[in-house]
């Protein structure tokens, strides 16, 4: 048994001050104030020396660390996320791979998972097949042609029942035909928003059919101009306008991808429980070439393909933790819900994950004020 004193718990609507966390093997036993529990003898005591408890974070929609996609070096993005907080990520696949590197993608992923530290790879997230054609790195897209199942099929039949998340583009034809065979394939699919300039209602006709959750709001594409005087709705519109959909947020600390005012605007809307905090890390491709010039601004802690555009991140939930804390009034029970229990219940693993309470897995990683993580405990057991 194990017991972490002196320390501030941050739970879903509040914080307990000079709190202790109770937990044997891989659960939580006790979550309550110090001078509330007798902790028993022979428990092995930890001390946070007033640091904050906090849930492990959960990245829903991460491609790999600077140095390595996860298809390709699974290790090494385990250890470099899980060191900064991260004790739950759904790798992502793109649209530049081919659906036979995607379902040997998958094969390794699911095999490195059953190791020490790979047990964090709770499933897949998919940018493929089917957003728009536009985008970073579309030099390489392999699924630019028109939507057919004798292209998807196999795909679909070898890793839909280990995806957890797909991202479609609305406006695609016969984007409906492959959602459908999905769900199909596995009734629990869940879908997004991704790249596409679709308009608002080509977002209706296809929210009904699993749509829960739109891939990095703000920065997903624009609908068409209706005429001088008026932009068109699309998919961020529809996002804000519909109560059930979560909306996914890139938070790094110039502004770039969301400025601060956006990032404000966006969670009032929405409410903090349908705010979902993601990483996007993706690793360098190429040498960065400066094009302020079309638009495209720098910032330290994004990635950018060989031809300067924006092509994710190479933020950390962590730091995206402490970017919304320093922009926005929201603290820390909120970040944490941003960066935990939201996207937790989005995948449906929030009765074991995404919170300190009493019964979860023990997933508790330790910070200071500014969301610098100390420690880190993967069910139970302290790895860095």
């Amino acid at each position: 048994m194990k017991a972490i004193i002196n320390t501030n718990i941050i739970l879903e609507k509040g914080i307990i001050f000079d709190g202790v966390i109770l937990f044997e093997n891989d659960r939580i036993l006790k979550v309550c104030k110090m001078v509330d529990i007798e902790i028993p003898t022979s428990t092995d005591i930890i001390d946070a020396n007033g640091l904050f408890s906090s849930p492990g974070l959960i990245d829903i929609h991460n491609h790999g660390s600077e140095n390595n996609f996860f298809i390709d070096n699974p290790e090494e993005c385990c250890n470099h996320f899980l060191m900064h907080g991260q004790t739950t990520v759904l790798p992502t696949f793109y649209q530049t791979y081919t659906a036979q590197e995607m379902i040997l993608g998958c094969e390794k992923l699911k095999e490195f998972s059953k190791t020490s530290k790979g047990k964090i790879i709770k499933g897949l997230y998919m940018e493929a097949p089917y957003m728009r054609s536009g985008g970073s790195n579309m030099a390489l897209f392999k699924w630019a042609d028109e939507i057919h199942i004798s292209k998807y099929k196999e795909l679909v039949d070898n890793i839909a029942n280990y995806v957890k998340v797909w991202a479609i583009d609305p406006a695609r034809k016969n984007i409906i035909e492959f959602m459908n065979y999905v769900k199909s394939v596995n009734s629990n699919a869940i879908f997004a928003f991704g790249h596409s300039g679709a308009t608002s209602e080509q977002c209706e006709k296809v929210a009904n059919l699993g749509v829960k959750v739109q891939t990095h709001h703000g920065d997903s594409g624009k609908p068409p101009k209706i005429n001088q005087g008026r932009h068109g709705a699309g998919c961020d519109e529809y996002t804000l306008c519909n109560p059930d959909i979560y909306a996914e947020l890139i938070c790094d600390q110039n502004g770039v991808h969301l400025s601060p005012y956006t990032i404000n605007s966006v969670i009032r809307a929405k409410g903090v429980e349908k705010i979902i905090l993601i990483s996007d890390s993706y690793p360098k491709t190429g040498d960065y070439t400066n094009a302020e010039e079309k638009g495209v601004k720098w910032g330290p802690d994004l990635n950018y393909d060989p031809e300067g555009w924006l092509a994710g991140s190479h933020l950390t939930l962590d730091s995206a933790c402490r970017n919304v804390m320093s922009y926005t009034p929201y603290g820390m029970c909120n970040v944490v819900r941003m960066a935990s229990l939201n996207p937790a219940k989005l995948i449906g693993i929030d009765k074991d994950y995404g919170s300190i309470e009493e019964g979860k897995i023990a997933d508790i990683i330790l910070v200071d004020s500014a969301f610098n993580v100390k420690k880190v405990f993967l069910e139970g057991k302290q790895i860095f």
